[in-house]
């Protein structure tokens, strides 16, 4: 969904919201009193507040505010009197009116929330109870501001101090900052760096800070983030805004360090993008050495070339894009590249033009036969277009032509590397794919920051074609997993249980993942708009039993699940996801598995065990 779509998708909403709940009339609650003043009740409590922190939590001007509190202690609902602990300080408190004001908001609120709850049934209330919550949390998560800020004022030192408390508490030993390798003030100000500090309503929730060490890399140093805010993407945000940072200081490198016993830390790092390395400080304090290839900044790069706009090729695209790397792109079916992707993105007209601009290109076709079509019945022959030149097969063939096409380039003076991928068109918009990189070992490092806007996991398997086999071996516990929850909804179905607790229950169990959690949803929404498609399921099951086959390995499951996704497709439904292989689950008659065996008399007469 595009932004102009959500903008409108939560201003309807808003809108919803605000009538279902009273928000527009004159007396909220039927109180006589305005959503606002109410609201204000709500807060000052039955602790009371100090003015300022009331300001605060509400995002209001002092002005606005003393009227408020003015309508409300001419009511008698509340007294404002200078602090106990500070003169200087207003503090707002309840009267015994007030208090017993906010027991009959309290109980009116609940009663109208309940008049929404009760028309529902009880999978509608779960459902909107856990929308609400998820609302709650994204719209806390928007309100988080990142500004950089001198390291030396009041909340930056408070953001600096609880960064030091969480290490001392997490740290085998504890952490004392003047054993650490000194990082002064003025390293984190410009034009040496910055110092990010992240806000919810003025409190410090989160910083980072970053520095130039040479004028091509700056280094990370100092990523807080509250356990208030922790699971709202604020540590993701704030490492992106200082990547964005690094650019601006000129940075074509950035890295950290960090310590074992930060495993969020270090999962946010991988999934970022970051690669491990070498220590390359003495930081008595860190166990991992972290670095990442910043695309869009430094000297000028020339056009990477891409080739293959389908379900996985489009978003992969548009990662690169957007994340700075200039591309040439050609589509056998011709497309609109500027649109589609955006960013610095232009069309080949084709593709030895593609070829002739780029050095590297990326290859995300579907299959061998297409992979011929494009470089080997090239009227140049692919001797000609690939010299001197770097080939990324991110798509899944056979590793026995996977092989041939890379003795064939490398023979014609090019280098070839597979980069097959794991995951469907979701994990592709998101950058969290799964990599498995072949070829040569001088070469695979040299590409190995591309894949970084497009993946989670990037892992090197060694020679070609070690990634294509380690691919399959990934796809046959992939296609075994979905096939078998498809015949899991097949057989709940047939008993008349409910789907949506099914669902619920495999989602909340431990054979729980990303991908059966998409499918589970899928399969009860019986929406098979595909992100994997069956077609291309059925290929990857051939592959494998073809590969097994080549070594004389038994592959019994993905037999069976070749000959169900070959029904599908002679079905007519090749193009829907693979979720929907639960339609020729339900309908097949032609998919013959082997026989059981026969029990002989005397086992029958055996009592089961």
């Amino acid at each position: 969904m595009e932004m102009e779509s959500q903008v409108q998708v939560v201003r309807a909403f808003n809108r919803v919201v605000t009538e279902r709940i009273g928000a527009l009339a004159d007396g909220y609650l039927a109180r006589n009193r305005s959503l606002g003043l109410d609201r204000v009740v709500w807060e000052i409590g039955r602790t009371g507040i100090d003015v300022r922190e009331l300001r605060s939590r509400l995002g209001l001007d002092s002005g606005y505010v003393s009227r408020q509190l003015r309508s409300l202690e001419e009511e008698g609902l509340v007294t404002v009197s200078p602090s106990p602990q500070d003169g200087r300080v207003r503090r707002a408190a309840l009267t015994a009116r007030g208090v017993d004001e906010l027991a009959l908001l309290d109980q009116l609120s609940d009663d109208m929330v309940g008049s929404i709850l009760t028309p529902l049934s009880e999978r509608q209330r779960h459902e909107l109870a856990e929308a609400a919550a998820t609302v709650q949390r994204l719209f806390t998560a928007s309100a988080v501001l990142i500004t950089p800020v001198d390291p030396g004022l009041p909340e930056a030192r408070r953001a600096v101090d609880a960064y030091y408390q969480t290490l001392d508490s997490r740290f085998e030993g504890g952490f004392r900052p003047e054993q650490s390798l000194p990082a002064a003030d003025d390293a984190f100000q410009p034009p040496h760096g910055l110092f990010l500090l992240a806000t919810l309503k003025g409190r410090a929730v989160g910083c980072i800070s970053i520095t130039s060490v040479t004028e091509s890399v700056a280094e990370l140093r100092r990523l807080w983030v509250s356990p208030d805010v922790r699971g709202l993407g604020i540590g993701r945000r704030l490492l992106e805004t200082a990547e964005e940072a690094g650019r601006s200081l000129g940075a074509s490198l950035i890295r950290l360090e960090t310590n074992k016993a930060l495993t969020e830390a270090i999962s946010l790092y991988r999934a970022s993008g970051y690669r491990e390395v070498a220590a390359f400080n003495k930081e008595p304090y860190a166990h991992h050495w972290f670095e990442k290839t910043l695309h869009g900044s430094g000297p000028e790069q020339g056009p990477i070339g891409f080739i293959g706009l389908g379900i996985m090729g489009l978003p992969m695209a548009r990662r690169l894009a957007r994340a700075g790397v200039p591309l040439a792109v050609w589509n056998r079916t011709p497309k609109n590249v500027v649109e589609l992707i955006g960013g610095d993105a232009k069309p080949a007209e084709s593709v030895g033009e593609l070829f002739d601009e780029c050095e590297t290109i990326i290859v995300m076709l579907r299959n061998e036969s297409a992979i011929d079509a494009v470089l080997r019945d090239h009227p140049e022959g692919l001797g000609a277009l690939v010299a001197g030149r770097t080939i990324i097969n991110m798509g899944t063939l056979s590793p026995e032509f996977s092989k041939g096409l890379s003795d064939e380039i490398e023979a014609a003076g090019g280098n070839y590397v597979e980069a097959p991928v794991s995951g469907s068109r979701r994990p592709a918009e998101d950058g969290k794919l799964v990599a498995m990189v072949a070829g040569q070992p001088d070469v695979v490092p040299q590409i190995l920051p591309l894949l970084d806007p497009l993946c989670a996991t990037t892992t090197v398997c060694g020679p070609v074609p070690s990634g294509i086999t380690m691919k399959l071996a990934v796809n046959v516990f992939l296609i075994a997993l979905v096939t078998g929850l498809a015949e899991a909804f097949h057989f709940a179905q047939a008993h008349g249980i409910d789907l949506q607790k099914l669902r619920s229950l495999l989602d909340a169990g431990q054979m729980s993942s990303p991908i059966s959690r998409v499918k589970t949803e899928r399969l009860t929404s019986e929406d098979f708009t595909a992100q994997a498609a069956i077609s291309d399921v059925h290929m990857n099951a051939k592959l494998i039993v073809d590969a097994a086959a080549t070594q004389g390995a038994h592959a019994p499951l993905s037999e069976l699940c070749e000959a169900i996704y070959r029904e599908a497709e002679n079905r007519g439904d090749g193009a829907l996801d693979m979720a929907g292989i639960i339609r020729t689950i339900a309908d097949a008659e032609v998919i013959h598995t082997a026989p059981r065996p026969a029990v002989s008399s005397e086992e029958d007469s055996v009592s089961p065990r």
